[in-house]
């Protein structure tokens, strides 16, 4: 990234801080929010087209990086819930998850490698598409076909249908 680029950036953020208040209706999450966009605006620099409206595409970006914030922060919240409920209510793992857990460890080792690999990366890491396929250095559509076989060779040597491994 260039110095030049770094000046453009750097020229936007009282306009990205303005437009973070106005998402977040807090100051220290504005900052917050600015600090993660400024940040994924410099590591994905390489995708910026020169000559397209950069302010547009910082703005696009802190949009993302917040609504992705947002539903994390929900289902951080419903698994706290959902653990508080547990609480009350657990018992000890039964015989029947450590047999499930067993089998399905032993079904992820009967996957080719680059499957496993896929699966590990995109449905347990919870990466995205582009970025599993930057980390590897493939096309994205076929990270989406090793994970779409994948996920049916487990279904298979699972015994399971076809939303269980969604």
């Amino acid at each position: 990234m260039s110095m030049a680029a770094n000046q453009q950036i750097e020229t936007l953020i009282p306009d990205l801080k303005r437009y973070a208040r106005s998402l977040t209706r807090t100051e220290d999450d504005a900052n917050d929010l600015v600090q993660d966009c400024v940040e994924r605006a410099i590591r994905k620099w390489h995708l910026y087209k020169p000559g397209t409206n950069l302010r547009s595409w910082l703005f696009t970006m802190m949009r993302n990086v917040f609504i992705s914030q947002k539903r994390r922060e929900a289902v951080s919240m419903r698994y706290m819930q959902q653990a508080v409920h547990d609480e009350n209510t657990a018992a000890r793992p039964s015989q029947v998850h450590s047999v499930f857990l067993k089998e399905t460890v032993a079904a992820m080792d009967g996957l080719s490698e680059q499957e496993r690999a896929a699966v590990h990366m995109l449905g347990m890491e919870e990466r995205s598409h582009h970025e599993a396929a930057e980390e590897t250095h493939l096309p994205v559509g076929t990270m989406k076909s090793r994970l779409s076989r994948g996920r049916a060779n487990l279904r298979t040597s699972m015994q399971m249908g076809e939303g269980d491994l969604s």
